[in-house]
């Protein structure tokens, strides 16, 4: 018996294209100055030719209105030339919308990937009593935009909290939420008897996923799961915004992260978010469910932590 080739995954768009969503467009009005260049130089051409031919007078006036316009003209091919080169490198470029989806994409596969990684499969995962809701990242959002339906997806004990990997370029969307070129993603999977987490690093141009790192605790360890703020340092370019977007982005010198932390001193963290240190409130660029992560990880921690269950009992 034959049987059909499985679906083919969709094609992930090139690099290239990606990339023009954090480079700025040129500016319109350097067209039209290489064009009014272009313009005057071509009628100074024209006219400096007509005068030289005519024999007259005027031969020395069209002379100096032929170099003129042949000087005028170069400059305005090369600025045309650097406009049109601009306009490629940046255009079409994606929407905010095109760049949400592509990371909701990356995020679900990461999420697939987590068990296999931690050796974990979706019967050994648990959530605290009194907590409701599948909690970390939106699945539902996610495979919706992933377009893999909502239902039967990866993730219903699975917990995720996503931030900026430095260094990388950014670029704030119309709708006031920044977006990078490079993310940390951190799947937190709590089990009977201990809290299984699973970090890497994903590189928004090619998909590639760096840095993976897998870690065990027992929830007897675990002393602490805190945020805190550390200040960026821009040694290198810590974080490179669009040219455009320089001034607003200034203001930013601190880094928002979430730590796990256990009894030998050892962390687990993920950046959050960059943001002003002036900012003391969770904000549109904090990952849109973490607060749910928190009350999840730390309801867990409460009850796991009061005595280990039987593995056969309903934590649900």
């Amino acid at each position: 018996m034959t049987f059909p080739p499985p679906p083919m995954a969709p094609m992930r768009p090139p690099a290239q294209w990606i990339a023009r969503y954090f480079v700025d467009p040129p500016n319109p009005d350097d067209l039209k100055a290489a064009q009014l260049k272009l313009a005057i130089g071509g009628g100074g051409l024209v006219l400096g030719l007509v005068l030289l031919v005519s024999g007259t007078e005027a031969a020395a006036l069209g002379a100096v209105s032929f170099v003129v316009g042949f000087i005028l003209g170069v400059k305005g091919w090369n600025a045309k030339r650097a406009y049109d080169a601009a306009y490629a490198l940046a255009m079409p470029r994606p929407s905010d919308m095109d760049i949400d989806q592509l990371i909701a994409t990356d995020g679900f596969s990461i999420v697939n990937r987590s068990l296999p990684q931690l050796g974990l499969t979706p019967a050994d995962l648990v959530a605290p009593r009194g907590v409701t809701g599948s909690g970390g990242a939106s699945f539902d959002d996610i495979a919706a935009n992933a377009g893999q339906g909502g239902s039967g997806g990866p993730g219903n004990n699975q917990l995720v909290v996503s931030g900026p990997a430095f260094p990388c370029r950014s670029a704030m969307g119309d709708d006031g939420r920044i977006r990078y070129s490079k993310y940390e993603f951190m799947v937190i999977c709590p089990t009977h008897y201990l809290l299984a987490i699973y970090r890497c690093e994903l590189d928004l141009y090619s998909g590639e996923l760096k840095a993976e790192q897998t870690h065990e605790y027992h929830y007897q360890d675990v002393v602490a799961v805190r945020t805190e703020s550390v200040p960026l340092y821009r040694g290198g370019i810590a974080i490179e915004p669009r040219p455009s977007q320089i001034a607003a982005f200034a203001r930013f010198d601190t880094v928002r992260r979430m730590q796990i932390v256990v009894s030998s001193g050892h962390s687990t963290a993920v950046t959050l978010r960059v943001s002003s240190a002036a900012d003391v409130t969770v904000d549109s660029n904090d990952p849109l469910d973490f607060p749910q992560v928190l009350e999840r990880v730390r309801a867990t921690l409460r009850e796991k932590k009061g005595g280990v269950r039987a593995p056969d009992e309903d934590l649900l």
